[in-house]
């Protein structure tokens, strides 16, 4: 028996880990799916409750902290004492539904606490499960593998004065919205000019950029050299260690001076403007799969953080943009050219071109303020 198995038979393992499958199913990365050695672990620190076919993994905060949607923003407050339900499985028939339900509400772990619960928020099981066990949706979490983990919570009985959780800004939970300009006949020329152009992408340094179809091209980074697309605070250890003698910031690149046009666009923003960059997507499939991008801690839509723009320049009616809310749901759009379209992409997002074509998109970073925001085609409340 090895070590990690914490003296527990790897076949019972294994069988818990099976019925785990109605929750590592919509994890995004296995790094999130909860598997027969976390279940080892989490069995020898008596934190994970087994009733037949289900299964719950909780634990119970030893401090206070906040529980956010991401880097900066707010949704929760947990205090010392309260119960954290990290995760349920289950084999899904009506009968474990219903222990599942009853568990939650009867046992003495729960039933005596003030409990927080998390779920996959794309899951009807689990918001099933939550609405059963009276438990309330107070936010979303996102996590940089492209989970949306819903934050679900119950007040303890005989509480005079119910627990209160800040109220998130409407504008954190857009996700992809047209922006009120049109820059088609500027995107017309600028395409004119691409075509004419021999230009050299570079491929895009991303995991999620799959059979690296993705590549890019700076007008604006962080070195004068159009190629360098990096963003450097996005970079992990390794690269940061190897680069320390580097020096970057914020600067135009010696090819913003051979599009002109592109500054017409650029002027609609009354905003310091940060990385400008033609963004690649080959045809035939090419594809960005779905991720977050929270390793940048500039990104949001409050004060001072970079918003980021899409002006598609080339493309085509089979490209997809996909992103998703904080109610697990997807927008499908097709971004036409010389639209201009806000993404938060500290959201999950995928980007697919199965047309014949390339496709092109003027991707600009810009500071966050009213006048920004106030361009956003926002949906009505």
């Amino acid at each position: 028996m090895k070590p990690w198995q914490k003296g527990i038979q790897l076949d019972y393992l294994k069988k818990l880990e099976g019925i785990f499958s109605s929750y590592n199913d919509y994890c995004n990365h296995e790094l999130t799916k909860f598997k027969k050695n976390n279940i080892a672990d989490q069995l020898s620190k008596d934190n994970l409750m087994t009733i037949g076919e289900v299964l719950i993994h909780y634990n119970i905060s030893k401090v206070s902290g906040p529980i956010s949607m991401f880097r900066g923003v707010e949704i929760a407050k947990k205090e010392k004492g309260d119960v954290i339900i990290q995760k349920f499985g289950l084999t899904d028939t009506e009968k474990n539904r219903e222990i599942l339900v009853e568990t939650l509400n009867t046992a003495d772990e729960f039933m005596h606490n003030s409990c927080f619960m998390y779920i996959h928020e794309e899951s009807e099981l689990d918001k099933h499960i939550a609405n059963k066990a009276n438990f309330k949706k107070i936010g979303v979490k996102f996590n940089s593998v492209a989970d949306i983990i819903g934050v679900y919570y119950r007040e303890k009985p005989s509480v005079l004065a119910e627990r209160q959780f800040p109220k998130v800004n409407e504008e954190e939970l857009y996700n992809i919205l047209p922006v009120k300009r049109n820059f088609i006949k500027i995107t017309d020329a600028l395409k004119k000019q691409l075509e004419e152009m021999d230009i050299k992408y570079e491929n895009h340094y991303s995991n999620y950029n799959k059979g690296k179809s993705w590549s890019a091209i700076s007008l604006r980074g962080y070195t004068d050299d159009p190629t360098f697309i990096t963003k450097p605070i996005e970079m992990n250890k390794k690269w940061t260690e190897a680069h320390k003698f580097f020096s970057f910031e914020i600067q135009d690149t010696e090819m913003r001076k051979e599009f002109p046009l592109v500054e017409s666009i650029l002027d609609n923003f009354n905003t310091e403007i940060h990385r400008v960059r033609f963004m690649r997507l080959k045809p035939g499939g090419g594809e960005l799969e779905r991720h977050t991008d929270q390793v940048d801690p500039d990104i949001g839509i409050s004060d001072k953080k970079l918003m980021r723009i899409h002006v598609p320049i080339k493309t085509n009616d089979k490209v997809e943009f996909t992103s998703w809310n904080a109610n697990g749901e997807k927008t499908v759009v097709n971004m036409k050219e010389g639209e201009c379209w806000y993404l938060d992409i500290r959201k999950p997002h995928t980007a697919i071109n199965n047309g014949d074509s390339e496709r092109i998109h003027l991707v600009i970073d810009v500071e966050a303020n009213d006048f920004i925001r106030d361009m956003i085609n926002a949906p009505v409340s």
